[in-house]
């Protein structure tokens, strides 16, 4: 068999995982939901609680501007891209994630740049780094709360296994960019620079992420914010992590119940898991109208 075969045989056994683990977590919550439904059917929102809710749909959408500006630091190093176009391919093809197999929203970020002066080569590098940078920063994100000693009473695991793959992420990306820099004969300290720029920036999108569910989750009851947030942040994490999963479905929510099932309140995680996906639904289609609006014509160069 050719390493070829091997590489597509390997691709679809992830996908036929992340399906299978995709099904699971849906059965799961199918149950669980079944199971506190009475609990939960009892809530009603007042004009307050949808007020809240619209205004995080805007303030995660504003947050994506922080991932968007990422992807702009990252094209930077393979070539002189305007800043609106690169925000145009991030925002327009963000909802495109929901999509099956999770993958067309990096499909369509890298045809919107193609013709931009950017070769293929340098679009799949940039995809794939990425594709790195932004979940190590939801790393990082939760590093930051475990040292802080605030995430103890919900993923007590952290201090064990978090630090080995938080190490891995950074040498990983190093020696990614030692790679990058040889290969397009640049150096190594402005990449490492832009790189951890980008970095910084997926690290304080993943704490607004965090704060956003922690909010969600303090309009139906009282609980530690670290703690919600570090676990929204490692729910994301589950959800981007998993092969073939659109937008994270039913994995995120899965992990959500299963880490906040340790404060004894179930019913009201179950609705908070609900009610955070549909403010980043909502969040990413305000997003994508912004990019559709602000950004679609802007021409090729710049900064």
């Amino acid at each position: 068999m050719t390493a070829l075969a091997k590489r597509a045989n390997l691709k679809k056994l992830a996908v036929w995982v992340g399906r299978f683990v995709l099904l699971a977590a849906l059965i799961f919550l199918a149950f669980e939901l079944r199971k506190h439904w009475s609990g939960i059917s009892g809530w009603r929102p007042t004009g307050q609680d949808v007020a809240l809710l619209f205004s995080l749909a805007l303030i995660y959408a504003l947050g994506l501007l922080l991932l968007a500006e990422c992807w702009h630091w990252i094209l930077k190093l393979f070539g002189t891209l305007h800043r609106k176009l690169a925000y145009a391919s991030f925002l327009i093809t963000q909802v495109a994630k929901y999509l099956p197999g999770n993958v067309a929203h990096l499909i369509g970020r890298g045809l919107y740049v193609r013709d931009n002066g950017l070769k293929d080569g340098h679009i799949v590098q940039a995809t794939l780094l990425e594709m790195a940078i932004i979940p190590s920063g939801a790393i990082v994100a939760i590093m930051i709360l475990g040292c802080a000693g605030q995430l103890g009473a919900v993923l007590p695991f952290i201090p064990i296994w978090l630090w080995w793959l938080g190490s891995f992420a950074i040498l990983a990306s190093s020696a990614i960019a030692v790679g990058l820099s040889d290969r397009l004969g640049l150096k190594l300290r402005p990449v490492l620079l832009d790189l951890s720029f980008s970095l910084g920036l997926s690290v304080l999108f993943m704490g607004l992420l965090g704060t956003v569910f922690a909010a969600i989750f303090l309009m139906l009851s009282p609980a530690p914010v670290a703690a919600l947030a570090g676990s929204a942040i490692l729910a994301w994490l589950v959800g981007y992590l998993t092969p073939g999963s659109p937008g994270g479905l039913g994995t995120r929510e899965a992990t959500l119940f299963a880490l906040l099932s340790s404060l004894q309140m179930q019913d009201t995680a179950l609705l908070a898991a609900a009610l955070f996906r549909l403010v980043t639904v909502l969040g990413d289609l305000i997003a994508f109208l912004a990019g559709w609006l602000l950004f679609r014509n802007t021409d090729k160069g710049g900064t």
